[in-house]
């Protein structure tokens, strides 16, 4: 994934008057607590890092940031009632790529634009891993798609849903590698990781973080990583690009998205606010634990360059998939 324009830090940022040095902000913002919808079921990667994110944006800024978990449909219910939120600044989304670049290309007539209807602020960028059931016979990424090469639509692999990015991914490591395999859609990440972890399906691109511990435990098995490189904290798992498989950079975005008519002044102030919670040392080694790169430096003209993008890269993987939603 390109993240030309982002500054992946685990330095902290001078700090300052968070309310003071954005002037003009409308009645003393934010005056009341917050709401941070999480479109995607309790207890998976996003729900994890937007609850930490949501604790300590609410120190920073002096008022309860209240997470509400509104999942459905790649994560487009919840991004939906965002967009058409109240644009007051006390109501935001926790979302992902899937919210903002794969599931708004599924959908026939998608309920928002994912660029036009937010104001965007990227805050971490997440590489994805193939992961297969350690039953499976292969103990390697070339051992894996030599078993996939010899039986076209044999093997399964799981997703968060339709549109999701572990769905995407999977169809885009199907074209790159020139294999066949069948998707199988569950509801969020946990229930697609059970499905693996139980044998119900052959294979996940996960989250690398999420995975590792999986994978540590013998309880699946990482072949690769679909990061731009490879992970300190696995140095031994490949890349796919590594291992010849051309544009199969695979990266999920966290990204902080707020209905796009939002005061500029009250835009600021949590983008300011933001940038100091993700510059945080503590911050930034809980992140780096789950595999998590954060990006200090969350600008919203940045944002919305880098998903206009990846749109752009993913709408013809969409097409070529056939699959909508």
């Amino acid at each position: 994934m390109d993240r030309r324009g982002f500054i992946v830090s685990g330095v902290a940022l001078a700090g300052g008057s968070l309310l003071a040095t954005a002037a003009g902000a409308q009645d003393n913002f934010p005056s009341r607590p917050m709401r941070l919808v999480v479109p995607f079921p309790p207890g998976g990667p996003t729900d994890i890092f937007g609850r930490r994110y949501a604790e300590r944006l609410s120190a920073a800024l002096g008022q309860q940031l209240v997470v509400e978990n509104r999942a459905g449909a790649g994560g487009t219910i919840g991004a939906a009632a965002v967009a058409n939120a109240r644009a007051d600044g006390y109501t935001m989304l926790f979302g992902t790529s899937s919210t903002h670049v794969t599931s708004p290309l599924m959908l026939a007539n998608p309920p928002y634009d994912p660029l036009k209807d937010f104001t965007l602020l990227v805050v971490g960028i997440v590489p994805m891993v193939v992961a297969v059931n350690p039953s499976l016979p292969a103990r390697t990424m070339q051992e894996f798609l030599a078993l996939l090469k010899a039986h076209p639509g044999k093997y399964t692999f799981s997703s968060a849903g339709p549109g999701s990015i572990n769905h995407l991914g999977g169809e885009l490591l199907k074209l790159r590698a020139g294999v066949d395999a069948l998707h199988v859609p569950y509801k969020g990440t946990n229930p697609a990781q059970l499905a693996l972890l139980s044998g119900e399906v052959d294979f996940l691109l996960d989250t690398f973080g999420t995975a590792l511990t999986h994978h540590e435990a013998g309880k699946m098995r990482i072949l690769a990583t679909c990061g731009e490189r490879r992970s300190p904290a696995a140095p031994d798992i490949p890349t796919t690009l590594e291992l010849g498989i051309e544009d199969s950079t695979v990266t999920t975005v966290n990204v902080v998205a707020l209905p796009s008519s939002t005061p500029a002044a009250i835009v600021e102030v949590i983008a300011q606010a933001t940038r100091k919670v993700m510059a945080d040392e503590d911050m930034v080694a809980s992140l780096t634990k789950m595999s998590i790169e954060p990006v200090a430096n969350a600008d919203t003209a940045k944002s919305a360059a880098f998903f206009e993008r990846e749109i752009a890269r993913w709408a013809p993987i969409v097409r070529a998939s056939g699959v909508t939603i």
